[in-house]
């Protein structure tokens, strides 16, 4: 908590750009002459500068975890059951408009990875310019890994289209114009290359550079780089951040929001194969069968619960997709994972289609609420031609209606539009 506090403070220092970024062009903002203000000369030193890496630090554990739950309603991960309420969240049902109008000039989404972006660009600077030589290289490789992941996290998450927005070394803005998924997949490439060289003697860092890297050469179809860039990863290494937010409390007695078990059609059966690595606790009946049982998870079971970024078992999925696609021993590497947990082994389906429904499965109950099944739903239309009503759910929808067609995470265009003069329409494709 202390730490907490400290990084509340440094935030005072650093973020006067980032209140005013969306909302202004800045201008005056740090045109200030109140003597008690901190002005950039007072820190000016290494404390200022890893007060500012913290900031970055706390920022993206304020984003991570919660902002998670958005990617767990659009999949399968999380369903809604509606017998307390008429809630209906309009990513569960896939409604790209319904939500675009609920959140109205509010994107919380794009907007917090965009900020976890430009924080790093205030803080990446002033590591290197005052940072001891003894902490210098894995401080700018934690904050490239950092940089290049909000960056990654957009491209999978969100539909083509997204700015991203910077700040340049003298605090003036720098507004992005839209980016398709595969640009911004580039751009966060070449940050964790830098990562990458930087991130060396802490392990957690290595692991979260690498992982990171490994998942974009995965989206790019670069195979064999992908599992070369996580091979030194350790099986047991994490990055982890210590708050899950409201992945607690939206899984909490009485939430709406469970566990989905083959949503639509498509969806992986998160319940119904009671499996060791998403603990169920039950959380009463189906609102369309009284006989349904329905379940939460206890994964995050408090706000502070431990949200992992990238682990050694994240790198081992990343070589086990590599060998599918490259010949090599892709089954052995999942069944070595489970053994791990003490799960039977599986056996190979036969043919490709079903091999690669095999591995998915796998990383969605291995992955699961990390933020990364839309990654993956969206890798599996791109890299291997699946439909997209073969993937999402589909059909009728429960509560009432049906599925829409969304197979991306809107950014909102009001919000994104109000500082940015080059977004002038909103998702490219949905």
């Amino acid at each position: 908590m202390t730490s907490r506090i400290m990084l509340r403070a440094a935030a005072l220092i650093v973020t006067a750009f980032a209140a005013g970024l969306s909302l202004t062009a800045c201008s005056g903002l740090l045109d200030v002459s109140n003597p008690t203000l901190v002005r950039e000369s007072d820190i000016a030193n290494a404390e200022g500068a890893n007060a500012k890496r913290l900031n970055v630090l706390d920022w993206l554990q304020q984003t991570a975890g919660p902002l998670a739950g958005d990617v767990a309603i659009l999949t399968d991960e999380w369903t809604i059951n509606l017998a307390a309420t008429d809630f209906v969240d309009p990513l569960d049902i896939r409604n790209s408009q319904a939500y675009e109008t609920a959140r109205g000039t509010v994107d919380q989404h794009w907007g917090g990875w965009d900020r976890v972006f430009y924080q790093t660009s205030i803080a990446i600077p002033a590591v290197r310019s005052y940072t001891p030589d003894s902490l210098r290289d894995d401080f700018l490789g934690q904050l490239y890994a950092v940089r290049g992941y909000a960056v990654l996290q957009l491209a999978e998450d969100l539909c083509p289209g997204f700015p991203l927005n910077d700040v340049s070394a003298d605090n003036q803005p720098i507004f992005g114009g839209p980016l398709t998924t595969d640009s911004a997949i580039a751009y966060a490439s070449v940050q964790l290359d830098s990562a990458v060289k930087y991130a060396t003697d802490s392990a957690r860092v290595v692991t979260l550079a690498r992982v990171a890297k490994g998942r974009a050469l995965l989206d790019q179809g670069k195979y064999a780089e992908a599992a070369a860039m996580v091979a030194t990863v350790p099986t047991s290494s994490t990055y982890d951040v210590g708050f899950a937010g409201n992945l607690s409390t939206k899984m909490g007695q009485g939430s709406v929001y469970l566990v989905g078990d083959r949503e639509g059609g498509n969806g992986v059966p998160f319940v119904s194969q009671n499996d060791v690595r998403i603990p169920l606790l039950a959380n009463g009946v189906s609102i369309a069968d009284s006989t349904v049982p329905v379940y939460r998870t206890t994964k995050y079971p408090a706000q502070l619960s431990s949200f992992t970024l990238a682990s050694g078992v994240e790198a081992r999925l990343i070589e086990a997709e590599a060998a599918l696609n490259t010949g090599g021993d892709w089954l052995g590497i999942l069944n070595t994972l489970r053994d791990s947990v003490g799960l039977a082994p599986l056996a190979d389906p036969g043919s490709q289609s079903a091999q690669v429904d095999l591995l998915y499965q796998e990383r969605a109950f291995w992955l699961y609420l990390t933020g990364r099944r839309l990654g993956d739903m969206r890798r599996l239309i791109r890299n291997y031609g699946r439909s997209a009503e073969s993937v999402f759910p589909t059909g009728t929808y429960v509560p009432g209606g049906n599925y829409g067609t969304a197979t991306a995470i809107p950014f909102v265009f009001q919000a994104a539009a109000v500082s940015n003069p080059y977004i002038t329409s909103g998702c490219t494709t949905r």
